[in-house]
């Protein structure tokens, strides 16, 4: 028997793997003691009188014990990778949602800076318009004010000639009748070129002072420069009723035409500011979307990294189970090796 333990011992110590194999290697969070001790524990059986089949169901003991240490790291091994094949998967989808989140907000966030964009141009555009139409409505208001002006000082002429013409013609009926002067008739004259010259109808001064050289080239007998005289006055009173219905029908003309130019420039005016504000509330608008996406990418892109880290560190994870998996898987084949090795040794001597 002593042959035997000390063959098993040097066995062990001629094994390649005889470093792997003296320390004590923990399987499933428990240690177990090293093949040298369990050895030791053998050859100390056999060296004191133990038998060989004693020896022989001690290591299939130890084999089943082996086996069963790698049924359960298989076990756990197979638990594991299904944890890492769920984990691995979910943090791969969430990495994916993340991104199609990020690109979402990214595309729709471009479509709100540019629409922004966009309304900010046609705002200044629209500013602009309103500006112009507002110096339109100005210059159209003074353009009317002064014709206005214009009209009402003609109009005060031709009322100013009229009430002359009619005074006239009365002192013109008195003076036939012998109970106006030469005197006053001067002064029909006057007055009657004084309105010529404000009527700018010039034509019927040269007509006056020809009338008034007859009557001062005639010895009395004013009965034919009178009648020239007086019809001179009706006509020119009838041309200024004419002329003032016609100013007056101009100026209704001009107002009209004002009133419809001033709607319309007024209607467009409005138009504009109601546009305008529009544009502004859909600026508004189109800030608070930039800031929402904004926001998303933001916690998208946070999303992306950290699912992306937990992803890389749950992938060294499972290489490091795999990894331990092996190592252990090995080893394991190794003991078995060497545990049948040693039975076939001890059989071999025993016989």
């Amino acid at each position: 028997m002593k042959v035997i333990a000390v063959t098993l011992v040097l066995l062990l110590a001629g094994n390649a793997f005889a470093g792997d194999l003296i320390h004590k290697y923990p399987i499933i969070g428990k240690s177990k003691p090293s093949l040298v001790s369990i050895l030791t524990e053998l050859e100390s059986k056999l060296t004191s009188g133990g038998s060989v089949d004693t020896a022989v169901n001690f290591l299939d003991s130890l084999r089943a014990s082996i086996d069963s240490e790698q049924i359960r790291h298989d076990q756990l091994y197979t638990d594991q990778r299904n944890q890492c094949s769920a984990e691995l998967e979910l943090r791969t989808k969430d990495v994916k949602d993340a991104e199609q989140v990020l690109n979402r907000a990214t595309e729709q966030y471009e479509n709100c800076s540019t629409s922004k964009k966009k309304a900010d141009a046609e705002l200044d555009n629209n500013l602009d318009s309103q500006k112009a139409t507002d110096t339109d409505i100005k210059i159209l208001d003074s353009i009317r004010q002064a014709g206005a002006q214009n009209y009402n000082a003609k109009k005060q002429d031709h009322i100013d000639a009229l009430r002359s013409i009619q005074e006239s013609l009365k002192i013109l009926d008195s003076f036939q009748s012998g109970g106006a002067s030469l005197a006053q008739m001067s002064e029909i004259s006057l007055r009657m070129i004084q309105d010529a010259v404000k009527l700018k109808t010039t034509n019927i001064m040269s007509q006056i002072s020809s009338i008034f050289a007859q009557m001062l080239t005639q010895n009395g007998g004013y009965i034919e420069v009178f009648e020239r005289l007086k019809q001179l006055l009706q006509n020119l009173e009838q041309n200024l009723y004419t002329n003032l219905q016609k100013i007056s029908e101009e100026e209704d003309q001009s107002i009209q035409e004002y009133d419809d130019r001033r709607v319309h420039l007024v209607e467009y005016y409005n138009n504009l500011k109601r546009t305008e504000n529009k544009l502004r509330d859909h600026i508004t608008t189109m800030d608070i979307c930039q800031d929402q996406q904004s926001a998303i990418i933001d916690s998208a892109r946070g999303k992306k990294v950290r699912n992306g880290e937990i992803f890389d560190s749950a992938t060294r994870m499972c290489n490091d189970f795999a990894s331990e998996y092996e190592k252990a898987t090995s080893v394991r084949k190794q003991e078995l090796d060497l545990v049948d090795r040693v039975r076939s040794k001890i059989i071999e001597r025993g016989q």
